[in-house]
């Protein structure tokens, strides 16, 4: 199968513990959750460096997809790669694909919906302004 090739400006490595592998030797398809998370905060704090106010809301998740490739074994170098690939009104979509260092391989690939969400009111909102100017900005994304 070809895996469509995506370009990505962030990139998080991951280290792989003792724990992650199953009985068979490769990581057990659960982590692969931990580890999007891990690449969506990092995503998320290096955006909150360009001066976005995170008082104005959160994000909470509402769907994920994860397509397996390859398993990943013990001791490989990988990374997660994330970036937003839509924007809408009150909800936006990452894509994120963990990959192999050293051979490039793209081991998954993940598709999740996230919605802007008001903490105190405890209710989706629309995404804020400055969000979208950011993300726009270094995604080049289409605002909706």
């Amino acid at each position: 199968m070809e895996i469509p090739k995506v370009e990505f400006k962030y990139s998080l490595p991951v280290q792989i513990r003792f724990n992650d592998i199953d009985p068979l030797g490769h990581i057990n398809n659960n982590v692969y959750f931990s580890f999007f998370d891990l690449g969506k905060i990092d995503y998320w704090e290096k955006m909150q460096a360009r001066s976005l106010d995170w008082t104005e809301g959160s994000v909470v998740l509402a769907n994920v997809n994860v397509d397996y490739f390859s398993p990943i074994y013990y001791k490989e170098s990988i990374v997660v790669e994330s970036k937003i690939i839509e924007l809408g009104n009150k909800s936006g979509v990452f894509l994120q694909q963990i990959r192999n260092v050293k051979t490039n391989e793209i081991k998954c690939r993940c598709r999740s919906v996230f919605v802007a969400y008001n903490t105190a009111l405890q209710t989706s909102m629309a995404i804020p302004d400055k969000w979208r100017e950011v993300i726009a900005e270094i995604e080049e994304v289409e605002c909706i």
